[in-house]
């Protein structure tokens, strides 16, 4: 009876361990935290000094990316390389049989890990292997020092915590996948506009452009005061109406200069051409990835659009602030506020937009209070 109490117990305590992993990975905890907080539950469960989980970098070398050690024991930090011998170790043994193992001696085992696992003190280690894409991707061990084996069964204690740590990291190559697709998404349909803006400008733009100059010669031969003259007059007067709004077409499709002189100086010409008030009281000063200078762009230039055409505004203030592994861009007008992100309207498709490039986009607008949107947007560093 007094067995099946302690069993009992160890049942309530391994399951209170995998609910506190199982909370952080709903939480979506970073996963340096993740490892972390694995490697201190399977230690303090399995009542042993110390706890990782390995990442396997190739058939006999791993990396630690979670360690957990308690009291006095020494261990390596994470990101140390180890070599081990797959068939001597425990992470060696659950790579090569993809289940869980064990090593209760390392006395005649071969590599680095057993030769720094002796060097701490460690006698024994159990493993459970951490699947990826049916791929053994590391593992979940423990090790103690203590004279005596780990318990027997020890590694199947692992076993669950494995399967989180492999779903979590399943779920986060998704969800990188998936920010992937959008980004090249949001690329190619730069690239598609990139190519319409050329398009106009080498094409329909050019024969306009020499019309207009026939135009203007067939107007300068025709007897003054005339019929033609005036249908000329007309007609010049229209083509050049109609070459005005396919140049402010091509503009916004994408700016050439954006392309070639970067975000600094595009906005610079469109705060120029804005048709109310704006303050530019901050710009970048360095080069951005093609989407990352195409998303703040174009979500400055709906700003002003929306605060000119739909807010009454008649002053915007604009911030565009580097701050080192992230862009924020802001835009604000005095204008009515109540903007609202709308089915196939202009905001919504900034909104969507930032979540393909990895950012977010947040819009404060009380109806009376004026309209501000910012705009954070991850960044590389140093380009």
């Amino acid at each position: 009876m007094l067995v099946r109490g302690v069993e009992d117990i160890q049942v309530v305590q391994e399951q209170a361990a995998l609910l506190r992993i199982a909370m952080l990975v709903a939480r979506d905890e970073p996963l340096d935290s993740l490892f972390g907080a694995v490697s201190a539950e399977v230690s303090q469960l399995l009542h042993v000094d110390a706890g990782a989980v390995m990442r396997f970098i190739g058939a006999e070398r791993s990396v630690i990316v979670g360690v957990h050690r308690s009291g006095g024991t020494h261990s390596l930090p994470v990101n140390a390389e180890l070599d081990f011998d797959r068939t001597n170790s425990a992470i060696g043994r659950a790579l090569a049989t993809r289940r869980p193992a064990r090593a209760d001696t390392y006395e005649d085992a071969r590599g680095q890990l057993p030769r720094v696992l002796k060097a701490v003190g460690v006698r024994s280690s159990v493993a459970a292997p951490v699947m990826l894409d049916d791929a053994v991707w590391g593992a979940v061990t423990v090790s103690t020092t203590r004279d005596e084996p780990l318990p027997e069964g020890g590694e199947m204690k692992l076993v669950a915590f494995a399967e989180l740590v492999g779903q979590t990291l399943a779920d986060a190559e998704a969800r990188r996948r998936l920010a992937a697709s959008r980004l090249r998404l949001v690329e190619a349909a730069d690239a598609a506009r990139r190519r319409l803006e050329s398009d106009l400008h080498e094409g329909a733009q050019q024969h306009l452009v020499a019309l207009l100059l026939q135009l203007k010669v067939a107007q300068a031969r025709a007897p003054e005061g005339s019929e033609i003259a005036k249908l000329l007059a007309a007609s010049l007067t229209e083509a050049d109406q109609v070459h005005a709004a396919l140049h402010e077409l091509a503009r916004g499709l994408h700016p050439a200069i954006l392309s070639e002189r970067g975000l600094a100086a595009a906005l610079q010409g469109m705060i120029a051409r804005s048709p109310i008030p704006i303050t530019l009281r901050s710009l970048p000063a360095r080069r951005y990835a093609d989407a990352i200078e195409g998303t703040a762009y174009f979500l400055i230039d709906e700003g002003i659009d929306n605060a000119a055409a739909h807010a009454h505004a008649t002053e915007v203030v604009v911030d565009v602030d580097d701050m080192g592994d992230q862009l924020v861009v802001r835009v604000a007008d005095n204008g009515i506020g109540g903007a609202t992100p709308r089915p196939g309207g202009g905001l919504r498709a900034l909104a969507d937009r930032a979540v393909a490039v990895g950012g977010r986009l947040h819009i404060d607008s009380p109806p009376g209070g004026g309209t501000v949107l910012r705009a954070e947007i991850p960044v590389e560093r140093g380009r």
